[in-house]
């Protein structure tokens, strides 16, 4: 039996490979029909025997200088045409890319889930219905049939038998008995559009299929690689091969079970019952996967992940699988409809919380900045400045920690929450724009938003937010307007989103970077496509040798464990924007600090966006060159300050 199918991209320098699983969309389906999109990229691709790929894949590890395996997983919503599309066009665009082709060792592999298009199940929704929803939905139907012509008979008429009929016959009890039967079908029929949607099935193809399936492919490819290393005779220990991945959407679900899967849950003793999650141990998480495998890279587009799993201190599939890769970049946008309308209306029945302040996915990450390119905020305001929904993670982190405190009011202070949100490097593109036509030159008419309409709400406010009309206007046009703009997909593109997430996951931070000349040229690329970057403090400290900065406490830094006391008192007056101008930043960020810490009410973040010297000689590297809101302005609210800093 046929498990996987998988086919060769023909022509590329880095070796390229698609690994379809071959789990049917119904467990009862008869065929698997060769789709017109496959024949169609014939030239592009070609089968091959499955057992040969793997072959071929341990073998061009194993001869590479620094072997790089790299695993694309696509989301929900993606039938095999999409999905061919998709890894056809990041292929050619690796392949073409420079920085990338002359790697040694390199292997990419695009991985396929069963996942289905919206509305797809439509045919087989009358037949898979089940039979006690069949009676309500002809009960409410029987309902509304015989009503429905009762009321001609409540309406005024001259015929005396009508009129006399009319004492006998209710009209409300008409008007409710037959909306009690649309409600009643209604219900129904709402099921039925929940299953078109496809969300649903696609959660349990990709619970089900998709990670054991991405299991399997790991696991013998890694066996494969063994095998080869023993039969070549050499003495050496076995190969180190890095490992990344490319998740989107639904994909970045698939990994992080699968990389949970794959990690020994028996490398570390347990103490205890209350020894868990991340306060489990104080050792490093260990990246190797396997016998051969190094977790090195994630790169997350667009992720259908609660935003809860970032702050739960509790055992959670992301934590456990994110602590255990070197590097993890994650791209967003404010406006992707498709996770803030559809997956939160799914997840409504089954994710487990009071308000709807919880519950958003990390795919709507935002950066609270009114400018674009590479931007940097001090330790303790990190979490001030990434906001998913309508709180920001230091406002959702509180309000976690207040929860478990109201809990379990008798216990100790534990340690300290792992700070899983400073892994990331974050990469927001609500306002992103790139070029339209491919073959005209990159000049501003030539440009066109990717994910929204680019509106720049954030330009006087940093703060500023999509209305709900936009949301709607978004999700309407991305489903009627064939996804332009490409509010959930957009990333794949997009050529610099695709160069970005292409280059992260084969090069890493430092490669990347290289690639682009330095963090002030690639802060400047970000910055002319309207893209807004943060860089992970954990990242920056490996690479600078600093000290890592420490995991943000919650407001005026209260002790969890201490009765609280009573609400400190507002100060009516505002404060006043001090004069950052012409500073050193960190004697500016020490000011900022000064003044938050003074108990007033008002809270100032400090948020700073780089910009390359211009040689002038008129600013000195490291100093503030301009801030926004203006020296001297009274605030009565927490804001932030931003101010352009040369690097």
């Amino acid at each position: 039996m046929e498990f996987f199918r998988v086919h060769e991209a023909v022509g590329t320098r880095i070796p390229t490979y698609f690994i379809e699983s071959t789990a049917p969309y119904n467990v009862d389906d008869t065929q698997s029909p060769e789709s017109k999109e496959r024949k169609a990229a014939a030239s592009r691709v070609q089968k091959i025997d499955s057992d040969e790929a793997i072959k071929q894949i341990a073998a061009r590890l194993l001869a590479g200088s620094r072997p790089n395996l790299v695993v694309m997983v696509h989301g929900f919503n993606n039938p095999e045409p999409a999905v061919l599309k998709m890894y056809t066009s990041a292929a050619l665009a690796v392949d073409r890319d420079q920085a990338i082709n002359g790697g040694q060792g390199l292997v990419c592999v695009g991985y396929r889930w069963p996942s289905e298009r919206m509305g797809m199940p439509w045919r087989g929704t009358w037949d898979a219905l089940p039979t006690l929803p069949t009676w309500i939905l002809y009960f409410g139907a029987l309902v509304v049939l015989f009503t429905f012509p009762l009321f001609y008979f409540t309406s005024e008429t001259r015929q005396w038998w009508i009129d006399v009929f009319r004492y006998v016959w209710n009209p409300t009890a008409v008007h409710f008995i037959t909306l009690l039967g649309w409600t009643i079908a209604g219900l129904v029929l709402m099921t039925v559009l929940l299953r078109t949607i496809v969300y649903f099935r696609d959660n349990y193809r990709a619970s089900n299929y998709g990670v054991p399936d991405l299991i399997h492919v790991i696991s013998v490819i890694d066996a494969e690689i063994m095998r080869q290393h023993r039969q070549s005779g050499e003495a050496s220990p076995p190969p180190s091969v890095e490992l990344s991945f490319i998740g989107h959407s639904m994909g970045a679900f698939v990994v992080t079970n699968a990389i949970r899967a794959l990690s020994d849950v028996f490398a570390v003793p347990a103490q205890s019952l209350n020894s868990y999650g991340a306060a489990a141990t104080d050792e490093a998480p260990r990246h190797d996967i396997g016998r051969a495998f190094q977790l090195k890279r994630f790169v997350l587009a667009s992720p259908d992940i609660p935003a809860e799993t970032l702050l739960s201190s509790r055992s959670n599939f992301l934590a456990s699988a994110l602590s255990r890769f070197d590097e993890a970049y994650l791209f967003s946008n404010e406006g992707d409809a498709v996770l803030r309308q559809i997956s939160t209306l799914a997840n409504y029945f089954v994710f487990p919380t009071k308000s709807k302040n919880h519950g958003f996915r990390l795919g709507n990450v935002e950066i609270l900045s009114r400018n674009f390119g590479l931007i940097d905020v001090g330790g303790a305001d990190f979490l001030r400045v990434l906001r998913i929904g309508n709180r920001t993670l230091q406002q959702l982190y509180d309000d976690l920690e207040d929860a478990k405190a109201q809990r379990q009011p008798t216990q100790q202070l534990g340690p300290e929450q792992a700070p899983l949100p400073q892994r990331f490097t974050y990469f927001d593109c609500t306002d992103y724009v790139d070029i339209d036509d491919p073959n005209e030159a990159d000049k501003q008419g030539n440009r066109r938003p990717l994910l929204t309409f680019a509106k720049w709400k954030k330009r006087d406010d940093a703060e500023a937010q999509l209305r709900w009309y936009s949301h709607l206007w978004l999700l309407i046009v991305y489903v009627f307007n064939q996804q332009k703009p490409n509010v959930h997909g957009g990333y794949f593109e997009g050529q610099l989103s695709q160069q970005l997430i292409y280059r992260l996951a084969c090069l890493g931070y430092g490669g990347t970077v290289a690639a682009y000349g330095g963090e002030p040229a690639l802060g400047k690329v970000c910055e002319d496509k309207q893209i807004r970057m943060l860089v992970s403090p954990m990242l920056w400290s490996a690479r600078t040798g600093a000290t890592p900065v420490a995991p943000p406490r919650p407001a005026n830094a209260r002790t969890r464990s201490a009765p609280r006391g009573p609400a400190p008192q507002a100060v009516p007056a505002g404060v006043i924007v001090p004069d950052l101008v012409g500073k050193p930043i960190v004697d500016a960020r020490a000011q900022v600090d000064a003044l938050r810490g003074s108990g007033q009410t008002p809270q100032l973040v400090l948020v700073e966006v780089a910009r390359t010297a211009r040689g002038t000689g008129q600013a000195v590297s490291g100093f503030v060159l301009s801030q926004t809101p203006a020296p001297g302005t009274s605030v009565k609210g927490p804001t932030s300050i931003e101010v352009i800093v040369v690097k």
